[in-house]
C-alpha cells in the first residue's frame, strides 16, 4: 500500500530542484528600495538624505537603486493640468540631478528640466488657446440652443459650454489630439534623462 503524503511533502518534493537567484532578488530588492526612496523624497524634498543613499551604495547595487528612483522620478513628469503642477517639475528635477554621473551630466539634466518647463508652460497656453477658440465658436451653437429652448418652454434660458455634452465631447478630443503630441516630446526627453543618470 502506498504512503499518503501530505500537501507539505509533495510541495517540498516538486520544489527540491527549485534554484534561487540570490543576485536576482538583490536586484529586486534594491530597485524597490529606490523606488520607495522617491516616493519618501517626493514628499519631503529632502536632497540631502537621498545623495546620502545613492553615496552609500556602490557598483551595480548603486545602479539598482538608481533605476528604481528613476523609474518612479520619471514616472512623475507628466503633462500638467495647472500652473500649480510646475512647481513639482523643479522637485523632480533635483531628485534626477543627485542622480547624474558627473559635473557635465548635472548640468545637461538642468537645462533638459528648463526646457520642461518652457514645454509644460508652452502646453498650457495651448490648452487656454484651443479651450478659448473652440468657445468662442461654440457661442453661435449655443444661442440657437437658448433660442429653440424659450420657444419650448416659454422663458429664456441662458446656456454655458460647460452644460453642452458635445462641447465637451469635441473639447476632450481636441485635447486628446494636443495630449498625444505632447506625449511624443515627452518620451523621448525621458529616453534622454535616462542617458545623462
Amino acid at each position: 500500500m502506498s504512503k499518503i503524503k501530505s500537501a507539505l511533502e509533495i510541495a517540498l518534493e516538486r520544489s527540491a530542484d527549485v534554484k534561487i537567484d540570490k543576485g536576482a532578488v538583490k536586484k529586486e530588492r534594491l530597485v524597490l528600495r529606490g523606488k520607495t526612496s522617491a516616493g519618501r523624497f517626493l514628499s519631503d524634498g529632502n536632497d540631502e538624505t537621498l545623495k546620502k543613499e545613492i553615496r552609500a551604495l556602490f557598483g551595480e547595487e548603486r545602479e539598482w537603486f538608481k533605476e528604481g528612483l528613476s523609474t518612479n522620478l520619471l514616472a512623475n513628469i507628466n503633462l500638467p493640468r495647472s500652473e500649480e503642477d510646475l512647481g513639482r517639475l523643479d522637485l523632480i528635477g533635483r531628485g534626477l540631478r543627485c542622480m547624474a554621473k558627473d559635473a557635465g551630466a548635472a548640468r545637461n539634466l538642468e537645462y533638459l528640466m528648463g526646457k520642461y518647463g518652457e514645454l509644460f508652460r508652452q502646453y498650457l497656453e495651448n490648452v487656454r488657446s484651443l479651450e478659448s477658440q473652440l468657445r468662442a465658436g461654440w457661442d453661435d451653437r449655443l444661442r440657437q440652443k437658448e433660442e429653440r429652448l424659450r420657444q419650448q418652454v416659454g422663458y429664456s434660458v441662458r446656456l454655458s459650454a460647460e452644460q453642452d455634452p458635445e462641447f465637451g465631447k469635441v473639447l476632450g478630443e481636441r485635447l486628446a489630439e494636443l495630449d498625444s503630441q505632447y506625449a511624443e516630446v515627452l518620451s523621448q526627453s525621458k529616453a534622454k534623462i535616462r542617458g545623462l543618470l
